[in-house]
């Protein structure tokens, strides 16, 4: 019962501060891997998603093209062929998308734009004199009205 009324050494409040910080440093990893993970499964699933919906694509797209080709060569006006070059452009994105390195390369845009633009993508926030500003644009837009009205 001396011990709960008695004050702390200052090694043992050294020692627990130093145990907080340890455990609160943990916790954060924790949190930082478990966001990760996260991350991780909702692109593979999103990646998922659309190599299935690529199949069908890829499938109607293939034969809406030799439908074209077809209807080219059978009423032999070029013009037919039109719908296959946006076909192709779309079909091209996707297997890149799903098969290739386009989330490497959209995540080498994304990195680049929040290094080089960070202070467009969080604005600062409101300060009095911006709202009195804006107060005075909007009374001077009003005056402008009534003129003209």
């Amino acid at each position: 019962m001396g011990s709960y009324f008695s004050s702390v050494s200052p090694s043992q409040a050294s020692f627990q501060s130093d145990l907080y910080a340890e455990l609160e440093r943990t916790r954060i990893e924790r949190e930082l891997a478990i966001t990760h993970i996260l991350e991780q499964r909702r692109r593979a699933y999103k990646l998922a998603e659309e190599r299935e919906k690529l199949r069908f694509s890829a499938s109607g797209g293939g034969i809406m093209m030799l439908f074209s080709a077809l209807s080219a060569f059978h009423h032999k006006n070029m013009l037919h062929l039109l719908p296959i070059f946006p076909t192709v452009s779309y079909l091209g994105y996707q297997v890149h998308y799903c098969y290739g390195n386009k989330l490497a390369t959209i995540d080498e845009m994304a990195v680049k734009l929040c290094q080089g633009h960070i202070d467009e993508l969080a604005p600062y926030p409101i300060r009095v004199q911006d709202v009195r500003n804006r107060m005075a644009h909007l009374r001077l837009l009003k005056q402008d009205e009534e003129i003209f009205m």
